[in-house]
C-alpha cells in the first residue's frame, strides 16, 4: 500500500514539473532571436567591397562607419603584391533595442593574403556591436564599436 502511496505521489510530482514548465516555456518570450533590423548584407558587403563608399551602402551605413570596416581604407606595406584575396567571416549573435536605436552584436573574423599568399593582415573573432537607428519602414548604421 505504501509503495503505491508512493509511486502516485512520484507520477503527480511529474505531471505538475511537467505542466508548470512547459507553461514557463511558452509564456516567456525569448529576445535573443528577436531580429529588429537585417543589416547582414549591407555589412558583409562594407567589411569586402572594393567599389568604395557606393550608393547603395550609403542608405544604409554613414560614411565614417563605411571607412572603420573596409579593408581598402587600409595602407599597406608594398612588400604585399595586389591584389588582395580576402577571406572573411561574419555571424550575428544578437540584437536589443531601446527606443528608435537597435544595437547588433556580431563576430568577423577576416584575413587578407596579397597576390602571392602571403598574410598581410588578419583578425579573429573580433566583437563589434552596430548602433542602428531604426524607422517604421527603413534603417540607418550611425556607429560601431569594437572592444579593443
Amino acid at each position: 500500500m505504501n509503495n503505491r502511496v508512493l509511486v502516485l505521489f512520484l507520477c503527480f510530482i511529474c505531471a505538475l514539473t511537467f505542466t508548470s514548465c512547459s507553461k514557463n516555456s511558452i509564456t516567456k518570450t525569448d529576445k535573443s532571436n528577436i531580429k529588429y533590423v537585417d543589416i547582414y548584407d549591407v555589412v558583409h558587403e562594407a567589411f569586402l567591397t572594393n567599389d568604395g563608399y557606393t550608393d547603395k551602402l550609403s542608405k544604409h551605413m554613414s560614411k565614417d562607419v563605411f571607412n572603420s570596416i573596409t579593408y581598402t581604407k587600409h595602407h599597406y606595406p608594398p612588400q604585399y603584391s595586389k591584389p588582395f584575396k580576402v577571406d572573411f567571416t561574419l555571424k550575428e549573435i544578437s540584437q536589443t533595442k531601446e527606443n528608435d536605436l537597435v544595437y547588433v552584436d556580431m563576430i568577423y573574423s577576416r584575413i587578407i593574403k596579397d597576390a602571392n599568399g602571403k598574410d598581410v593582415s588578419g583578425s579573429w573573432n573580433v566583437p563589434i556591436r552596430f548602433t542602428v537607428k531604426s524607422t517604421a519602414n527603413d534603417w540607418y548604421i550611425i556607429n560601431k564599436y569594437e572592444k579593443p
